[in-house]
């Protein structure tokens, strides 16, 4: 338990933090000293910039969330509580009266974990099934899966305002592509941002009235289109959100190779169903947690492929990018609350955000289950994760035994086609960010 006082004392706050332990007795007492910085507006930071004795007036920035998941509660909820003019996107007219009337019996109410600490605040965001709510907006942050970029991208582009920030938590799978494609004429009006992931592992308790956040990510590589923003974007997330700071990567290649849920779910999936009858199980397996070891070698041998990859393209294009493997990420992300870092399969079992989280299944009967291989873990992961690694890999002539392998099975569960006959021209290619479906077949097409 801890209890934190702040005093302000001519430019400085000190910043007192009393921490007991759990007989309620005292444990120990911190204390820091930290400069106050004056507040500017959001205009004035993109017109002239941050001073290092400045901060971003959060008051002064406007937001829309387009979503209404796990995610889009948390950042909701993040933002609001944060002082953001904070509004939320649905285009689902029923979904967005049934977030609303949730918000209206007091706000959405976060309950955020870092590390052993336990914070909790309330925001109230505004919620719209009309997309020219994004028109006032300094920063639309999509908060949906994959497969919903594109649709999002198509109903908002009337009403972007010039110099507005418009991207994706996380826009892997090809984001930048599908948004130059829908945004045509616009895309240099606008900077264009994505993470590789989400900023934490989130769950919705009760629909627009509560949600948790499981596990909070320390950093979170962000890219850019200009790759070197026209404004101080990296500062405005760092204060926007609680926990998890976003440095800035070299281009939007970085986050489509990041090996994440385009390997993670896709790999786990196969390793627990790659040999399943169609038997009914009486409970739902760990997902994270139950990882065995074999599921952990395809996920390593995945990841060993896409650093390969890498290798490729910076050849080709004489770039240098910042793709770490899959152990990399995640102790990047999760490093200090994980508890066994001796391998990838500890990783997961120890990771305290990842525990009690199932596999996606379907009730067919009291107290009998099987897989949803519709779920996102497919129908997003790999339109907008694996197959488009598998494209990549494709330009620039690498071998993917391990993605192929993964895909091939993953594909004819969902009944999907991308890969077909060793390349990338299945039926499905057309509804995903696979490069060739653009008619993208050198990887500097990819940059622009």
């Amino acid at each position: 338990k801890a209890i934190e006082f702040h005093r302000v004392r001519g430019e400085q706050t000190l910043k007192l933090k009393i921490v007991l332990n759990e007989n309620y007795e005292l444990w120990e007492i911190l204390w820091t000293m930290v400069n106050i910085k004056k507040k500017i507006s959001w205009q004035t930071a993109k017109t002239t910039g941050l001073p290092d004795d400045c901060e971003i007036d959060l008051e002064t920035v406007a937001v829309t969330i387009c979503g209404g998941g796990n995610g889009a509660h948390a950042g909701a909820a993040m933002l609001s509580h944060q002082g953001c003019k904070t509004s939320m996107y649905l285009s689902l007219k029923k979904e967005a009266a049934k977030l609303k009337h949730g918000i209206e019996q007091g706000g959405i109410k976060c309950e955020q974990l870092i590390l052993d600490e336990l914070i909790q605040y309330r925001g109230a965001p505004v919620v719209s099934d009309d997309a020219s709510i994004v028109g006032g907006s300094d920063v639309i942050i999509i908060l949906a899966p994959g497969f919903a970029h594109e649709s999002i991208l198509r109903e908002i582009k009337p009403f972007l305002k010039d110099g507005a920030l418009v991207g994706a938590l996380p826009a892997h799978g090809g984001f930048d592509l599908v948004a130059k494609h829908v945004l045509a004429e616009r895309i240099e009006d606008v900077t264009l941002f994505g993470t590789v992931s989400l900023p934490w592992a989130a769950r919705i308790a009760s629909y627009g009235m509560r949600v948790e956040i499981l596990g909070t990510k320390e950093e979170l590589p962000m890219s850019c289109h200009p790759r070197v923003p026209r404004v101080p974007i990296v500062q405005l997330f760092n204060s926007m959100f609680i926990g998890t700071t976003f440095p800035l990567g070299n281009d939007f290649l970085e986050i489509t190779l990041w090996p994440a849920n385009n390997i993670i779910h896709p790999g786990i999936l196969y390793g627990q169903w790659k040999n399943w009858e169609g038997t009914p199980l009486h409970e739902k397996p760990l997902f994270y947690v139950g990882l065995d070891d074999f599921a952990a070698s395809k996920l390593q041998g995945m990841s060993d492929e896409i650093q390969q990859v890498k290798i490729a393209v910076e050849k080709e294009l004489g770039l240098t990018l910042s793709v770490p493997e899959l152990s990399g990420f995640l102790l990047q992300s999760y490093g200090r609350e994980i508890e066994d870092k001796s391998s990838l399969k500890r990783i997961f079992q120890t990771n305290p955000g990842y525990q009690g989280l199932t596999h996606p299944m379907r009730q067919t009967g009291e107290g009998n289950y099987v897989p949803d291989f519709s779920s996102r873990y497919l129908t997003e992961d790999l339109p907008h994760g694996l197959a488009v690694l598998r494209g990549i890999a494709g330009l620039v002539n690498v071998p993917t035994p391990c993605m192929d392998e993964v895909l091939s099975w993953g594909q004819n569960a969902c009944g999907q086609k991308y890969l077909d006959n060793g390349t990338m021209t299945g039926k499905d290619v057309s509804h995903s960010g696979v490069p060739q479906r653009f008619g993208y077949h050198q990887v500097s097409e990819l940059i622009f």
